[in-house]
């Protein structure tokens, strides 16, 4: 509309109720403050000098607020702000006595809970929609993002700090509609707004200083601005880097007469590589890429104006700019709009661009400064759930007590001696308690690093003497499973040396270094068997069998200088003998039998 068609009244409904004609006498000042990635925002200053309207309003805290620009003979169409009372306040000084109304959109119940959740094989846009349903929120438009997460995890933080992530990390914006509805979109290009030609008296989207723009700040700028970004990974599955790259040459929400390329010309081509995030397929590292492109490009320009007020002016939609001179003039998408009312003065609107840069006043203040992906610094406890890997890799899921009740992780590796056909394998069972670190602080990539002892799974008393002994130094050590078979080893003075058991203690290996002696024992039998020949050598070799020895082979030889034999000797079949056999040193004669 041409200048002049609103007037600097607001419309307000509270709870479905307009404002008296006294009440709207009383309203000296309105905002609203909307911008994409962060919850709107308002406030209406009343005049209270006798300290009793906010109970003639009927106004309460959850009041539902909804605002509209009165045009010129006529309200305002659609609403300019839809939400919900979020504070009361009252503001007493010596201009006089006033009663304040705040609140938000409903954006500001995303930010109320701090969750710890998981989601598998989901895409941002059904996260988002989970999410919205989830907080009874009305839906308004989802556009369908491409990666899929296999695992991503929601890691303590709010549902709106967790959505700004997944819509930096898939180039889409989240904000509520006029009407309140939850939207979780592509950003619009600047190249949708109206031409070089277009007037602003044919069109609100055309603003032209002198004419319908009244206050005009703007810049670029060279610093930070590279000609492309690389997002790099690791693929687990195929054991080899993810690479994502990315032109940062334009920025489809500033079409105007210069590029960061173009500014940073003069001193060489320069590159961004992101390391910082775990990714994991090659899908993520493409969209990280992209969008980490359009943040670092849509940083290049600034601006910021105020306008003559009008509420088709809204964040997310682009709007040309003209008579500011080269390079500013063209066309950018809005980031951040105010729109103010007050008595004696003009209803002004105004409009920042500042790319993934926060310039609202709930941005500035909370909303915004929240970091996109928390971290868990350090290494933290857990409780092994599961251990039944799919991908047969002895990989494990976990609990984590202190931090969630209900959150279990997905497949995490655990550290092992590993390596290309080689190495070894020892896996905690389900109910261990674990040691556990976090790739580049990420929650949902957790290692297993280590086992714990506790106040109830105690150290193992497999040996009858403590661990650490008087004089300071480790008695034994040992590894063993959860049924106690085990591999010991003994350093205790007097008794070093190896021995591996299994859990009942009935079959034993013991190899002591006093006497370097080597024992085994069985309660049951003990074969040794080879497939060819199997030799035991020693200066004396005795075999001790309490009730019965059995020697049997297709053929047996037996040599020695001397052979003595004692006791009765019975012998079944034919008998060879070579040589000279005695008996107490003289001479045997054998009488053939018959």
């Amino acid at each position: 509309m041409s200048k002049g068609a609103y007037t600097n009244q607001l419309s307000v409904t509270v709870d479905g109720r307009p404002l008296t004609r006294e009440q709207r006498r009383s309203l000296v000042q309105g905002w609203v403050d909307s911008s994409v990635n962060v919850p709107a925002s308002f406030q209406l200053t009343f005049r209270d000098q006798y300290r009793r309207l906010l109970g003639e309003l009927g106004v309460r805290i959850g009041s539902k607020v909804v605002l509209r620009a009165l045009a010129v003979g006529r309200d305002g169409g659609k609403p300019l702000f839809t939400g919900e009372v979020t504070a009361l306040e009252a503001d007493f000084d010596d201009t006089g006595k006033f009663s304040v109304v705040r609140g938000h959109d409903p954006g500001h119940r995303l930010l109320r809970n701090q969750r710890v959740e998981g989601y598998q094989n989901m895409t941002a846009s059904d996260i988002a929609r989970k999410i919205a349903s989830r907080n009874r929120l009305r839906i308004g438009r989802i556009d369908p993002t491409r990666t899929l997460y296999e695992t991503i995890t929601q890691p303590n933080v709010t549902d709106w700090e967790f959505l700004i992530r997944l819509a930096h990390e898939n180039g889409v914006e989240v904000y509520f509609s006029d009407e309140g509805e939850f939207r979780f979109v592509e950003p619009k290009p600047a190249s949708g707004a109206p031409g070089k030609t277009a007037k602003a008296a044919s069109s609100p989207y055309v603003l032209e200083f002198g004419t319908n723009l009244r206050r005009c700040r703007t810049g670029v700028t060279a610093a930070d601005q590279v000609g492309t970004v690389r997002v790099r990974g690791w693929d687990v599955r195929r054991k080899r880097e993810v690479i994502g790259r990315a032109d940062a040459t334009r920025n489809p929400e500033l079409d105007i007469g210069l590029t960061g390329v173009d500014a940073v010309q003069p001193f060489g081509k320069a590159e961004l590589v992101e390391t910082g995030i775990p990714y994991d397929t090659h899908a993520q590292v493409k969209e990280a890429a992209k969008a980490l492109a359009g943040d670092v490009s849509g940083a290049f320009a600034e601006l910021e104006l105020a306008a003559d007020g009008d509420p088709k002016l809204r964040p997310g939609l682009p709007v040309a700019v003209n008579r500011i001179g080269r390079p500013f003039e063209g066309r950018y998408t809005v980031t951040t709009a105010r729109h103010v009312f007050g008595i004696g003065d003009s209803y002004e609107t105004w409009l920042t661009v500042s790319g993934r840069q926060h310039r609202s006043l709930f941005g500035l203040a909370s909303g915004g400064a929240a970091p996109a992906a928390p971290k868990v610094p350090g290494v933290a406890s857990a409780i092994v759930t599961d251990i039944q890997d799919p991908r047969n890799q002895g990989r494990v899921k976990l609990r984590f007590p202190w931090l969630s009740d209900d959150y279990v992780s997905d497949w995490a590796r655990v550290v092992q001696y590993g390596g290309v056909r080689g190495g070894g394998l020892l896996m905690p069972d389900v109910n261990d308690e674990v040691l556990v670190a976090f790739d580049r602080g990420a929650l949902d990539h957790p290692y297993v690093i280590g086992g714990l002892y506790n106040g109830v799974d105690r150290l193992p008393k497999y040996r009858r003497m403590p661990v650490v002994g008087t004089s300071g130094r480790v008695n034994w050590r040992s590894v063993a499973s959860r049924t106690g078979n085990r591999i010991e080893l003994v350093d205790a003075p007097g008794q070093q040396g190896v021995k591996v058991a299994s859990g009942d203690d009935r079959m034993t290996v013991e190899m002591r270094e006093t006497g370097t002696r080597l024992t085994v024992h069985s309660d049951g039998s003990v074969d040794i068997s080879g497939n060819r020949t199997v030799t035991v050598r020693g200066p004396v070799i005795r075999v001790n069998a309490t009730t019965r020895l059995d020697l049997q082979a297709a053929s047996i030889g037996l040599r020695a200088a001397n052979l003595m034999v004692q006791g009765i000797v019975e012998v079944q079949g034919k008998v060879n003998v070579t040589g000279l056999l005695t008996q107490n040193h003289a001479p045997v004669m054998i009488i053939p039998a018959g």
